[in-house]
């Protein structure tokens, strides 16, 4: 019993690879979705198939607290650091 039992938590943590991997690659978490794929596994795979990819902002880190901001960002929206304008 204990085999069936070790046998079925290890298909499904095998199982629930397959969507995490399809939603990383649209830009989500894998440890998120390896979870729900592990744990829901017929829905999950439809779910990773049928979501859209993200759109990729670009991004910069802010030279004073050090928090990701969006690349046209005139200022940190976190703690007001104004950033260099090259150009203007």
């Amino acid at each position: 019993m204990e085999k069936i039992i070790i046998g079925i938590v290890i298909a499904m943590a095998l199982a629930g690879i397959l969507p995490a991997f399809i939603a990383s690659s649209k830009g989500l978490s894998f440890f998120k979705w390896w979870v729900y794929g592990a744990l829901l596994f017929p829905v999950a795979l439809p779910h990773s198939l049928l979501i859209g990819l993200r759109h990729v902002m670009a991004r910069k880190t802010c030279g004073w607290c050090r928090s990701s901001v969006p690349a046209d960002a005139e200022y940190c929206p976190k703690c007001g650091y104004e950033f260099e304008t090259h150009g203007h």
